[in-house]
C-alpha cells in the first residue's frame, strides 16, 4: 500500500467554501473508535467549514465491512471526519469521537 495523491470530492458542501473536489496527499492509517481505521489526508489547502479549520482530514470507509485497503487502493464512498488542530499521526493510538468529528460523505479516487 503506498500512500500518494487523491482526489476527495465532497458531497453535500454547504458549510464549505473551497475547491470541490479537493486535492489531497495521504498521511498514514489510524485507529479510530468503535475498533475502526481512518485514512489521514492532509488537502493542498485549509479546510475552512462553519465550525472550524483544518488542514487534516481523516477518511474511512462509508460501507460497513469495506477495509481501510479498500479507501487507499481504489475508488471509495468514504465518512470524512475533521481532526482535532492538534492530532498527530500515532499508528499506536486509538483516537476517540473527541478526536475525530464526522463531518460529511464524499469520494475518495486515487491520482495517477
Amino acid at each position: 500500500m503506498s500512500f500518494s495523491s487523491y482526489v476527495l470530492e465532497i458531497y453535500d458542501a454547504e458549510d464549505y467554501v473551497g475547491p470541490n473536489p479537493v486535492r489531497v496527499t495521504g498521511m498514514g492509517i489510524i485507529n479510530g473508535p468503535e475498533n475502526s481505521q481512518y485514512f489521514v489526508i492532509e488537502p493542498d489547502h485549509e479546510i475552512v467549514t462553519s465550525k472550524r479549520t483544518t488542514n487534516q482530514l481523516a477518511v474511512r470507509a462509508h460501507y460497513d465491512g469495506d477495509p481501510i485497503s479498500h479507501v487507499t487502493d481504489s475508488v471509495a464512498t468514504v465518512g470524512i471526519a475533521l481532526l482535532s488542530a492538534d492530532s498527530e499521526i500515532d499508528s499506536e493510538h486509538t483516537y476517540n469521537f473527541n478526536d475525530l468529528k464526522f463531518w460529511k460523505v464524499g469520494k475518495i479516487s486515487p491520482r495517477n
